[in-house]
């Protein structure tokens, strides 16, 4: 088993040129618990707009459209 796939894994997606969005990934077993950030002009830290599960064999597709599309 590679890395990635350990109980507590986390990593980030940073999306468009400012990155405005981030995707944060953070690995739980069968599943990976996404939340989708925004950092609104003015704000000082990013704010949680989602928070979705996404089945581990889906993840790549996961990324591959939704994150993919995210600007």
């Amino acid at each position: 088993m590679n890395n990635i796939n350990k109980i507590g894994c986390r990593f980030t997606i940073p999306r468009g040129e400012t990155s405005r969005y981030v995707y944060l990934f953070e690995y739980r077993g069968l599943y990976y618990k996404v939340t989708k950030k925004v950092l609104y002009a003015n704000a000082p830290n990013y704010i949680n707009i989602s928070t979705v599960n996404v089945l581990t064999k889906n993840i790549m597709t996961y990324i591959n459209t939704v994150v993919a599309l995210t600007y």
